[in-house]
């Protein structure tokens, strides 16, 4: 008999299909396209139900909750970028059933993800070579150097996997020094911290990639590893002047930038004021504004077209499309589909009964989530926009491969670090 955790999953899954596939419907008849282009839209989810049951021929033992949300927000995701831009949209099914098919790998060939923890040198040294690669070869595509190409083969964000490599690096480092972070201390200005030997290395690997990054222009990049820095510092000690002792850091260095940084200052100044420049510099961010006035409470309709004036509308402000079609009501929904998951991940940490398990999915939750609160903030004018994708939903072939590999690893570390299995069982090889 089939367990109830999951016929919940098939349940759920089944549902976020056939409200995919309705949207989809509606789709093909507000925008002329034969009816049986539903079954695009479909592959999406179908992508998500296939890799659940693969999974489970691996081991059921697994959170049963993040696939169903994950396959609502790429669904959503795609339903909008299929009208944005036909040819894109195509791209993402085949880079979602990719991701599909890398996530099902990932958890399979990872026996027990505890094993990742004897990685957590190499991916850091990995992560910086990715990055110092993009920074002297890097592709420059909107005023920012985040891509890099290998001519004939392909072209990639490394951003990217280097989010998921320095989660690693950082909970094998915290792991492994925990106790010497939190308990090996000395007193500076009036702040209680921890010896230079067991914080140097954590320090000179963030600022690098960091000053890297600001190098770059990526500065979404460079704001998603200073929360993930502050988050690992203050679960590895749990001691709140850290994270105010952080703060202050952003603040001054925020400041620096202002004034050492011309790019800086331009998106600063645009975020403040963008009717300065509204048909250059604030463009976007006007663009962005209006369309979430514009669909008020219920928005302008789904499948109404929509989004052209906007820039970037596939990528960076896909979700002021979502606003402007879906309304104030449909928006929430969303930003309510991206708490759970983020809920979810977190829920994963908290149950983890292993150190490096726990810290792993809450450093991968404490991206999943910063990243989207970034683009959001952006796009609403909250904080200045910076160029980041959000999760699941935009455009965008490596960050769709990432986002899968990050999903395999929380699947992973619910398989094996949460009570159903004992801390220092090892699966079977």
């Amino acid at each position: 008999m089939i367990p109830r955790s999951q016929r919940t999953e098939l349940a759920l899954l089944l549902f976020a299909a056939a409200l995919v596939g309705f949207g989809a419907a509606l789709v093909c008849l507000g925008m002329g396209f034969p009816v049986w282009r539903v079954t695009r839209a479909l592959a999406v989810v179908g992508a998500f139900i296939a890799g659940a049951m693969m999974l489970d021929l691996a081991d059921p033992r697994r959170d049963r909750w993040l696939l169903p949300i994950m396959a609502a927000i790429s669904g959503v995701g795609f339903l909008l970028l299929w009208q944005l831009d036909g040819g894109s949209a195509s791209r993402q099914i085949v880079w979602m059933i990719t991701g599909a098919g890398i996530m099902v790998a990932v958890y399979y060939l990872i026996e027990d993800v505890r094993d990742l923890a004897r990685l957590k040198y190499t991916s850091g040294v990995l992560a910086l070579v990715l990055v110092g690669l993009t920074l002297a070869f890097g592709v420059e595509k909107g005023g920012a150097r985040l891509w890099l190409a290998i001519p004939g083969v392909i072209m990639f964000q490394p951003t990217e996997p280097v989010k998921v490599l320095m989660c690693i690096f950082l909970a094998g480092y915290v792991a492994d020094r925990r106790e010497l972070l939190r308990e090996d201390t000395h007193r500076v200005a009036g702040f209680q911290m921890p010896r230079a030997r067991h914080i140097a290395p954590l320090l000179l690997m963030v600022i690098f990639a960091l000053t890297i990054f600001v190098g770059q222009r990526d500065l979404g990049a460079a704001v998603l590893f200073f929360g993930l820095f502050v988050a690992m510092a203050y679960l590895a000690t749990g001691r709140k002047s850290y994270s105010i002792l952080a703060l202050v850091l952003f603040a001054g260095g925020a400041v620096g930038a202002y004034h050492a940084f011309p790019h800086v200052a331009a998106r600063v100044d645009m975020w403040l004021n963008p009717w300065a420049d509204p048909e250059n510099r604030g463009y976007q961010i006007l663009q962005s504004m209006f369309a979430l006035a514009e669909g008020g409470l219920v928005g302008t309709g789904f499948a109404t077209g929509g989004g052209d004036t906007i820039p970037a509308a596939t990528t960076d402000l896909i979700f002021a499309v979502g606003a402007q079609q879906f309304g104030l009501l449909g928006a929430v929904a969303i930003v309510v589909l991206y708490a759970l998951a983020a809920h979810r991940s977190f829920s994963i940490a908290w149950r983890a009964t292993d150190n490096f398990g726990a810290l792993l999915a809450a450093a991968l939750a404490v991206v999943f989530s910063l990243q989207t609160l970034v683009i959001l903030g952006g796009v609403t004018r909250l904080i200045p926009l910076t160029g980041i994708t959000l999760p699941f939903m935009s455009y965008g072939g490596t960050s769709v491969i990432v986002n899968f590999i990050a999903l395999a690893l929380l699947l992973a570390i619910s398989r094996d670090c949460t009570p159903h299995r004992p801390p220092g069982e090892v699966l079977p090889r």
